[in-house]
């Protein structure tokens, strides 16, 4: 009894060790191929196959166990290794049965050698090899994604596929399981650094060597990422092809690739600006993400560039099909809390809910995101989550969506500064349209686009100040919106023909200023020098923009401002609410507009500017630049 707490307490413990210079993963396989027994042996670590070699074919699956292990040992001589093996044959071997072998020898109770004496006897020598070791058990044929499990398949394969004598060590490194036919696998040799990506591409060894750091070429090549980062679905480089079965299965079994793998996660991680924390002490085992120190920059390209919501949507696919889910919830819940939290990257809101949490494969990871989400989310009424396909058929579609002429999303809003600075005061936040959106859902819409909305809107339904109102309210935030409607109310054509106003005119002597442009004019008209029959020039000025209308006529009659009224400002403008005459002409008369024009004259307040040279815009543009006639003429 002494001799084995001894044996045990010196050579070979049974947990882990804390401060390991190699941690290492053995597996031994004998199968019939074709009627003939194959046997193998491999061991590997977390990122290569060591070594994977064949057996004699006689050679049981213990026994290629013990080999497996027994290697694992002589390969870590004078380092502090982890051993996993998944057989309890070399397991039991080592921690129940090695001192009393140490001991007494190799015999069986009835004096006979013990079967597998001399392999058994240099696996209890090899133990003796490292400077510390730890053999622990583990569950063989594990579907699950932690370092363990992941470790005991990589071994595995290997083992089964150098078991075959014809292969090669090369071969058996390739062919990790039996394929046949095997199909084409652009994905994998990509992968394995043989083909460069296409078009014109780079091989995946430079890419993550020179491509680093060059944030311009990451953002402007747009070929490359369906090759780093292979899903099942068909990206937008038709050069690239989607993985299958074997593939995928291919890729999840290879050091090799899952390495490359990550090293492509964290560059691009680098370019959204973001970094896996205790990266700088290479600490392959954690998973979780933060800030990194050029965030601020990459935060802003991320803004201004939303196509990078459809690569993070691709990454986190792909990690979850090629074998590495464990990295998807902690880069969903780092941008949700930039998102939600610190109210920053608000053009990626939308691709967060709809894409990057649908993408994450384990089912309660991806519950604890929405519980996250639902928590921090405003204004919470708006909270929608499902399938992206499934929600589009039940999404209700806003009252006025159908009345204007283009998806809002495709029209671009331009705010002014004094708009801007207004808006710098609200704790709301920009749309990923560029839309300004209010905590209430209204979206505020420049004053330079309400009025078109607003005329759009009535060329649709032909409503009143009031209804237009009702129907606007709830969806955009208008400075003055019960004004600009009543504006445009006033001037349609249709409306003016079916409701023609009445009620007093204005006196003379007031010099009104229009509410939206073109809505009123100050008019007159000056000589010119005769030229083939036109003697005058109709100066028509906006009041409240200073825009120049000029048309030569024949004569100075209120005919002549009928016919440009008509032909001209009414086609492209709607009709006037206004008209101040500069000067009072007898020429001019109010009561020709209603009989030449009824909707006109109906809706039309004429009035006078009795102090004209001081006041009269059409004067004060008089006399005219030779450019500005050039232009009108």
């Amino acid at each position: 009894m002494n001799a084995s707490k001894s044996w045990k307490k010196c050579s070979v413990a049974d947990v882990p060790l804390d401060k390991y210079d190699l941690q290492l993963f053995t597996d031994g396989s004998s199968y019939m191929d074709d009627g003939k027994k194959v046997s193998g042996y491999a061991v590997v670590s977390a990122e290569e196959i060591i070594e994977a070699n064949p057996l004699p074919g006689h050679t049981s699956a213990q026994l290629a166990e013990i080999t497996a292990l027994t290697r694992a040992l002589e390969i870590s001589e004078g380092k502090r290794v982890n051993i996993y093996t998944d057989s309890k044959y070399p397991f039991m071997t080592v921690h129940a049965n090695g001192a009393l072998y140490k001991e007494r020898g190799l015999p069986t109770s009835s004096g006979q050698q013990i079967k597998y004496a001399a392999e058994i006897a240099a696996l209890l020598e090899a133990v003796w090899k490292p400077s510390a070791v730890s053999i622990m058990h583990c569950r063989g044929h594990q579907k699950g994604h932690d370092e363990i499990p992941k470790g005991n398949r990589r071994a595995n394969q290997p083992a089964k596929a150098a078991a075959k004598p014809q292969l090669t060590i090369d071969q058996a490194k390739v062919l990790l399981c039996k394929q046949e036919p095997q199909p084409p696998m652009p994905n994998y040799e990509f992968y394995m650094n043989w083909r460069r990506f296409e078009p014109k591409g780079e091989l995946i060894e430079i890419i993550l060597h020179k491509w680093q750091e060059d944030y311009e070429l990451l953002e402007l090549n747009q070929d490359y990422i369906q090759w780093l980062f292979p899903t099942q679905t068909p990206g937008r480089n038709f050069f690239s092809t989607p993985l299958n079965p074997q593939e995928t299965r291919l890729m999840i079994n290879t050091s090799e690739v899952q390495q490359r793998l990550r090293r492509a996660y964290k560059m691009m991680l680098k370019f959204f600006g973001v970094k896996v924390m205790g990266e700088d002490e290479d600490d392959t085992k954690v998973t979780e993400v933060e800030r990194a120190e050029n965030f601020t920059s990459r935060f802003e390209n991320l803004t201004a560039n939303p196509h990078n919501n459809l690569r993070i949507t691709r990454i986190l696919s792909s990690l979850g099909e090629l074998g590495a889910e464990e990295y998807q919830a902690p880069l969903v819940r780092f941008f949700l809390k930039e998102i939600l939290i610190k109210n920053r990257l608000p053009r990626m809101k939308k691709s967060a809910m709809n894409f990057f949490i649908p993408a994450v494969r384990d089912t309660q990871d991806r519950q604890d995101l929405l519980v996250f989400a639902w928590r921090y989310y405003f204004p919470k009424e708006e909270f929608v989550w499902g399938n992206h396909g499934e929600l589009a058929r039940y999404k209700a579609k806003p009252v006025v969506a159908a009345l204007l002429p283009a998806p809002l999303s495709e029209w671009t809003p331009v705010y002014s500064e004094k708009e801007k600075k207004w808006m710098s005061g609200e704790q709301d936040e920009y749309g990923e349209d560029g839309w300004f959106q209010l905590k209430n859902g209204q979206i505020v819409l420049p004053a330079t686009l309400a009025p078109e909305i607003v005329r759009t809107l009535h060329a649709s339904t032909h409503g009143g100040r009031e209804m237009m109102e009702q129907q606007l309210e709830p969806h955009f935030y208008v400075p003055g919106l019960s004004v600009v409607c009543k504006a445009i109310a006033q001037q349609c054509v249709t409306c003016a023909k079916n409701n023609p106003r009445t009620g007093p005119s204005q006196p003379p002597g007031k010099q009104p200023i229009g509410l939206s442009p073109m809505a009123s004019l100050q008019i007159d008209f000056t000589v010119l020098p005769p030229c083939k029959g036109y003697k005058y020039l109709l100066v028509m000025v906006c009041t409240p923009t200073g825009w120049v209308e000029a048309f030569p006529t024949r004569t100075e009659k209120t005919v002549e401002v009928i016919k440009s009224l008509m032909k001209e400002i009414i086609p492209r403008y709607g009709l006037l609410l206004e008209i101040c005459r500069a000067v009072v002409r007898p020429c001019i008369h109010t009561e020709l507009f209603t009989t030449a024009c009824p909707p006109v004259g109906h809706h039309l307040e004429a009035t006078y500017c009795l102090q004209a040279p001081k006041l009269g815009k059409s004067r004060e543009n008089e006399p005219y630049p030779k450019e500005t006639l050039m232009s009108k003429l």
